[in-house]
C-alpha cells in the first residue's frame, strides 16, 4: 500500500510550484490526498488524520502533530520552516518526525539577484539609467565621479557575508570570476569550518568596516533581530556598498533609511519590514538605494524547483531513504531561531 501525502499547500498555488511531470512521480510513489490551492477543512484533516504519513504545507495550521500517529515528515513551501510557536519541534524530533524546508530552491535565483544588485550599486547602473533618461550630463568623457561617489568593478574587492547558510553558499560561486576575497560573520559555524569552506571568519565589525561590499545572508533568528544598529551601520565606509538581501529582520530598517537618505554609503535591497511597503516610505525617496520589490526568488524557474525537491524527497522518503534536497530542521537551529 502507498504512503498517503497530505498535499496543501495553501499559500502557494499548485499549478506554479509542481510541474506536470513532478506531480506524475508524487502519484507514482504515494496516494495524494487533497491537492488543492485553497486549505484543506479541519473536518476533512480530522477525518483522514491517523492514515497520513507525511504533510506538505504552506505554513503549519494543522494542529497539534502528537495527534498525527503515522506522520513521518513534515515537508513546507513556503521558504522557511515553520514558526516554533506553531509546530512542536520537540515532538517532532522526539518521534524521528522530519521537518524539511524548501529554502534551496530558492538559493540560486536570489544569489543571482544579490549579484545583480552589487553590480548596479558598485557600476551606478541605476543612477546612470535615471541621468540619462533626465537628460543629465553623464557621458564616461565628461564625468567619472557622480553624487553617488565613484564607480568601481567587484574584481579583487572584499566582499563580505553576513551569514553563510545556503544563499551565502549559492552566491560564492558567482564571484568566483571577480576573484574576491570572502570573510564571513557567521556565530553558529566554527571557524575551522570556515576556513576550510575558503572563506575567512572574522567579527561583525571587521566585516562592516573593511568590506567593500557586504551581503547580508542570515536566516532571522531570535538573536539577530535589528543586529546591524545604528553604531554597526556607521562602521560601513562612505565609499562601500551594502546588499540586503535575506530578511530586513537583521536591519534595524529605520536607521538604515535614515544613513542612506544622508548617502553614508550605497545599497541594493530587495526585502522590506513591511511588503507590500507604504507608498510614503522614506526609503522610496532615498538616491543612494537601488531598490526591489522582494522579487529576487520570485521567478517561475525557483518556485518550480520547490515542487521538483518537495517530490525528490518525498520519493526517497516513500522508499525508505533520507532526504536529500531540502534543508532538514536540526534542533539547535530551532533553538537558536526562537
Amino acid at each position: 500500500m502507498k504512503p498517503k501525502v497530505l498535499l496543501d499547500p495553501h499559500g502557494r498555488q499548485m499549478a506554479t510550484i509542481f510541474a506536470d511531470e513532478d506531480m506524475q512521480r508524487l502519484h507514482q510513489v504515494a496516494e495524494v490526498l487533497w491537492a488543492r490551492d485553497e486549505p484543506m477543512p479541519a473536518a476533512e484533516i480530522e477525518r483522514i488524520r491517523n492514515d497520513i504519513s507525511y504533510i506538505v504545507t504552506g505554513y503549519w495550521r494543522h494542529g497539534d502533530i502528537a495527534t498525527f500517529p503515522g506522520l513521518r515528515a513534515v515537508l513546507e513551501v513556503s521558504g522557511g520552516f515553520p514558526s516554533p510557536h506553531d509546530l512542536d519541534y520537540a515532538t517532532c524530533f522526539a518521534r524521528g518526525i522530519r521537518v524539511l524546508s524548501c529554502a534551496p530552491a530558492f538559493g540560486p535565483a536570489v544569489a543571482e539577484m544579490g549579484l545583480g544588485l552589487a553590480i548596479a550599486c558598485a557600476r551606478q547602473i541605476a543612477w546612470t539609467d535615471a541621468a540619462f533618461r533626465s537628460g543629465e550630463p553623464n557621458w564616461s568623457h565628461t564625468a567619472f565621479t557622480t553624487e553617488i561617489g565613484d564607480t568601481f568593478t567587484l574584481y579583487g574587492k572584499q566582499v563580505g557575508f553576513i551569514g553563510f547558510g545556503g544563499l551565502a553558499r549559492a552566491l560564492r560561486p558567482l564571484l568566483a570570476p571577480f576573484h574576491c576575497p570572502i570573510q564571513v560573520y557567521d556565530p553558529w559555524l566554527t571557524d575551522t569550518y570556515l576556513r576550510r569552506q575558503g572563506v575567512s571568519p572574522v567579527d561583525l565589525e571587521t566585516l562592516l568596516a573593511t568590506s567593500r561590499i557586504t551581503f547580508v545572508l542570515a536566516v532571522p533568528s531570535a538573536s539577530n533581530r535589528a543586529l546591524l544598529t545604528r553604531e554597526k551601520l556607521a562602521l560601513i565606509p562612505s565609499d562601500a556598498v551594502f546588499v540586503l538581501l535575506s530578511r530586513s529582520h537583521v536591519v534595524d530598517f529605520d536607521v538604515l533609511t535614515e544613513v542612506l537618505a544622508r548617502g553614508a554609503f550605497r545599497a541594493g535591497i530587495d526585502v522590506f519590514p513591511e511588503e507590500p511597503l507604504p507608498r510614503h516610505h522614506p526609503i522610496r525617496r532615498v538616491r543612494h538605494a537601488v531598490l526591489s520589490s522582494h522579487r529576487a526568488g520570485a521567478i517561475s524557474e525557483a518556485l518550480l524547483a520547490i515542487g521538483r525537491l518537495v517530490v525528490d524527497d518525498l520519493e526517497a522518503l516513500c522508499n525508505g531513504l533520507p532526504p536529500q534536497q531540502m534543508q532538514v530542521a536540526q534542533p539547535e537551529y530551532i533553538r537558536l531561531r526562537g
